[in-house]
This record gives C-alpha cells, sequence and structure tokens, in this order.
C-alpha cells in the first residue's frame, strides 16, 4: 500500500501568477512557446496548436477585424472550437466587442438578442447557416477563419487598441425567469478575474473545456484560464465525444457545472449496475474512505477503470454555476477525484471565490478570490473590486437595481465564516415569507431533503400560502407517495407548525432547467399546480 501524501487542509499563501492588463498581454506571454496550448479533434484527426500557433492565428485575425470593424458588436455563434476562441479573442484585440451568442437558443431568441446589443456581423458555425446567416446583413462561416487569417495578414498592424475599461464581451446571463440580461465585461473586468482566480487555484496538468463558450465560467474559466497558466486545453465540441476527448486530452482539471457532475455520477452507477458489480462499487468506497482516514490511498487500484474514463490522470472537478449537493463532492474525493466548489456570476467575470488545491471546506464555495471584496448586507452578498461588470448593455435601470457605488448586489444570500470561506445560503427571491413576517429558505429545507435515499432531486416553494415540497425520485420510488408522505411527516415531527412542509408532489419527470442546470422554479411550480 501507497502512504498517501499528507497536505494539511490551511490557509497558504497565493499562487504566483503574473498580472496582465489586457488581451494583448494574455497572448504575448508565450508567443514564442512550441508548447501545446490546444487540442482538438477535426474530422476524426487531432489537431495540435502551440501557444506560438495561437498566438499568430489571434494576432492575423486581429488585423483582419480591424481592417473592416471599428469599436463594432460582433457576434460568435457555435459549437465549441478552435476557430471560436481565436475569432473572440481576435475580436477584442482589435478593439470590437465579441458578443458570446448560446448556439441553442433559436432564431426567436437570436433577433432579440442581435437587435438587444446592436449587433452589426455575426459570424457562426456552418451547422446555423441557414437559422443565423438572414438575420443580419453580415454575416460569415467561421469555418472560413484561415481564410480570414490570411487576410488579415496583408494588412497592417492593429493600432493603439482600445481603452482597457471600454466594453470588451458581452454575455447573456441564463435568464431562470425570463430573457436573459445582456452583460458588458471589460478587459480589466476578465483579466483581473484570471488573475484572481488563478492566484486561488493552480491548475497543475491539462484541462479539458466542454462548457459552452457562450457563458462567461465556459470561456474566461475553463478556457483562458489554463492558457494564462501555460497549461494545454482539449477543446471539447461536444458532449457526445466527451469520453474520447478525456482520453486523448487526459485531464488533470476538469470544469464542470452540478448537473454535469451529477450525470457524471448517475453513469458511473448505471454502469456499475449493467455489469452487476454495484455492490462492489459500494464496498469499494466504504474501503476507501476506511483507508484515507489512516492516510493510506487505495483509490487508483479500487477505481482504476473509473477513473480511466475521465483520462486517468483527473484529479480536480471545478465545480460552479449552480448548487452542488455536498453528497458529490464526498463521493467523488472517496473515488480519487476531488470537487472544488466555487461561486461565479456572469456579472462578476465570473469567479468570485473558490475552493483551493489544498485548503477546502465542504459545504462552501471557497475562499474569496485574490483582491475580490465581499459584504454581506442584510444577508445578500455584495461583490466589489476590479471584476465587476460595467453594467447591462443600454440598460441603465437593470443595471441601477443591482450595481451600487461600485458594487454589485448578487441576489444571493450568504455568510462568510471565521475561516474566510463564503457559504450560500439561498437565493433572494426564492424566500418563503410566513404569515407572521419570518423569512424561509427553501435552500435550507432542500438540502435536508435532498439527503434521503429516495430523493433524486427537490425543491420547496410557496404555493397557495403554503409550504410545498417537489421532489422528483430516484429509481426505485417513483410513484411512491405512502414513502415520501412519511418522509415529510418525518421532517415536520420537530418543527414548529408555520415552518412543516404543507404537501409534497411527486413528479414523474426531472426538473425543468435551463442550459445553465439552474432549477426553472417559476416553470416547475407551473408544471406541480397545473391542474389546481
Amino acid at each position: 500500500m501507497k502512504s498517501m501524501k499528507k497536505i494539511p487542509n490551511a490557509s497558504y499563501d497565493y499562487y504566483d501568477v503574473p498580472k496582465i492588463r489586457d488581451f494583448e498581454e494574455l497572448i504575448c506571454l508565450r508567443k514564442d512557446s512550441t508548447k501545446t496550448a490546444f487540442m482538438y479533434r477535426e474530422e476524426g484527426k487531432l489537431v495540435r496548436k502551440s501557444f506560438k500557433d495561437a498566438y499568430g492565428d489571434v494576432r492575423d485575425l486581429s488585423k483582419y477585424f480591424a481592417q473592416y470593424y471599428k469599436g463594432k458588436n460582433i457576434a460568435v455563434v457555435g459549437e465549441n472550437s478552435y476557430a471560436w476562441v481565436v475569432c473572440a479573442m481576435a475580436i477584442v484585440r482589435s478593439g470590437n466587442v465579441c458578443v458570446a451568442l448560446d448556439k441553442d437558443a433559436g432564431v426567436e431568441i437570436w433577433k432579440k438578442q442581435l437587435r438587444q446589443v446592436d449587433v452589426n456581423a455575426v459570424y457562426y458555425s456552418g451547422d446555423y447557416c441557414e437559422e443565423i446567416s438572414g438575420l443580419v446583413r453580415k454575416s460569415f462561416p467561421l469555418e472560413e477563419w484561415e481564410d480570414y487569417r490570411k487576410e488579415g495578414r496583408r494588412c497592417g498592424a492593429v493600432k493603439g487598441g482600445r481603452d482597457i475599461d471600454a466594453d470588451a464581451m458581452i454575455f447573456f446571463t441564463s435568464g431562470t425567469t425570463g430573457f436573459g440580461k445582456a452583460v458588458v465585461l471589460s478587459q480589466k473586468n476578465i483579466v483581473t478575474d484570471l488573475w484572481a482566480a488563478s492566484s486561488i487555484y493552480e491548475p497543475v496538468g491539462a484541462s479539458t473545456s466542454f462548457l459552452p463558450y457562450h457563458h462567461a465560467f465556459g470561456f474566461v474559466t475553463s478556457l483562458l484560464m489554463p492558457y494564462y497558466y501555460g497549461v494545454r486545453t482539449f477543446i471539447s465540441g461536444s458532449l457526445k465525444h466527451l469520453t474520447d476527448d478525456f482520453k486523448d486530452g487526459k485531464p488533470d482539471t476538469i470544469f464542470a457545472v452540478p448537473m454535469v457532475v451529477e450525470t457524471f455520477y448517475k453513469q458511473i452507477w448505471r454502469q456499475a449496475r449493467r455489469e452487476k458489480r454495484e455492490k462492489k462499487l459500494e464496498w469499494g468506497i466504504k474501503i476507501s474512505e476506511a483507508a484515507l482516514k489512516m492516510g493510506v490511498d487505495l483509490r487508483p487500484k479500487l477505481f482504476g477503470s473509473i477513473l480511466a474514463e475521465f483520462g486517468g490522470k483527473c484529479r480536480y472537478i471545478i465545480c460552479g454555476g449552480a448548487h452542488l449537493d455536498e453528497k458529490y463532492v464526498k463521493w467523488f474525493r472517496s473515488i480519487g477525484i476531488e470537487i472544488l466548489n466555487g461561486y461565479g456570476i456572469t456579472e462578476c467575470a465570473p469567479v468570485v471565490a473558490v475552493n483551493r488545491n489544498h485548503h477546502k471546506c465542504d459545504g462552501s464555495v471557497g475562499q474569496l478570490c485574490r483582491d475580490v471584496e465581499v459584504k454581506i448586507i442584510d444577508g445578500e452578498v455584495v461583490v466589489g473590486g476590479d471584476i465587476v461588470m460595467k453594467g447591462y448593455y443600454k440598460d441603465r435601470k437593470a443595471t441601477a437595481e443591482v450595481l451600487k457605488n461600485g458594487y454589485f448586489f448578487t441576489g444571493d444570500l450568504g455568510r462568510v465564516d471565521e475561516d474566510g470561506f463564503l457559504h450560500i445560503t439561498g437565493r433572494k427571491k426564492n424566500l418563503i415569507i410566513l404569515s407572521n413576517g419570518e423569512n424561509v429558505s427553501p435552500e435550507e429545507i432542500e438540502a435536508v431533503l435532498a439527503k434521503d435515499k429516495g430523493v433524486n432531486e427537490v425543491a420547496v416553494y410557496e404555493y397557495g400560502n403554503r409550504i410545498i415540497a417537489s421532489i422528483y425520485p430516484n429509481e426505485g420510488y417513483f410513484g411512491d407517495q405512502d414513502y415520501f408522505d412519511e418522509l415529510i411527516y418525518s421532517y415536520n415531527n420537530d418543527k414548529p407548525k408555520n415552518r412543516q412542509i404543507a404537501m409534497v408532489r411527486v413528479r414523474s419527470k426531472a426538473f425543468p432547467r435551463n442550459n445553465n442546470g439552474k432549477i426553472l422554479r417559476d416553470k416547475l411550480i407551473e408544471e406541480d399546480n397545473h391542474e389546481g
């Protein structure tokens, strides 16, 4: 048995990372390095791009964009690809604004968004030619990026560049209750967040990037952060090929949202059941946890076949974007992958806090990133610093509601403990106001009910002046109303009458979610109570 290297879970200094001013300094960090920056699959073949290649491609594309556009809003839409990456970086470097569109949003949403942010041109993946090409006067296929690069190479150098405080990228929020807002980030916002978050977490080996780049978490954190650190990134264009991409990319670090983590968990157990080794997996986890307590790491031997599905070298999953139940953190740790939960929001470019490689607190969303200021005002998490957005595009009213004296009011409820770890306890708009004026956080009730073996997912809300629990069961518990009535009876047993759950609704289908994995509560309530 090999002894596990013991690293005390205690505070330590920030990682030493370079402070950069803008995208120009970002791409110049390793402009002469022949080390692989990006890997991706093209027509079934693996392609490698060095940092030197990436620098040249962005430089030449910047000249192309500067030749045809001056301070314009240029949209990019398509699956994750090297073309998406270099075009987005070149648009910003050229002094224009990159608008990141969701490839799955559809024509009607695109129409609204293109008008909303005054888009001048769209660069799109060929799969979306028919839908997107007629929406704006100027539209061009991303697949022809090398032609644009060659044309740019013949142009003069990009002169000057824009103010680092000027508009640089526009990301649309997920919109759990309606149409998303257009968040405007500057180069200063983005590169400050790269520095602040990278000072907290260190991806030692390669990474695989599969989160969609139209989200700030996907583009800034899972793509630009490894590039900033100087580690290789495998660009995964489709979840269908993710297992193959893991095996080819052999990541040390994976960036994921809770919905993806939960999917990994379910797939592992599904595979175990299919191969009739469910009991073996259960025993393996018990043995692993007992051995770890004694300072012995048996995980590579016990779970080698599972870890191989993640490329064989994965040590960390950085998770953010929504709430992740603590049980997943502990379960993945027992098989050899540490989930470092974090907290971010598009309006903060996006990372605010994250658990560290060797200093973490289960149940928290980590320690505050370097030079990021967080206040708790009336229970709400409020963020200050250079990572805070410029505002919502041409929406002064919405901006004024959340941006006050340079501080962003997140709408999330939380606290910072004595060790500096941030804990998110709920969402302000989800609070249930009781008839006596008391506030009840549905997330706190959900955290208790979620621990039950029969519960796959749970949401608590107020309807008809009563507290309702909506439960989507695990396999073997579908339609078992008596079981869940008993669960609620047990929960209510020691609760004051006005804090008791009045009814449990047992669902036959999973909760409606947005593409970032957050529950669409309004739609859920509508579905649950459709028949009155």
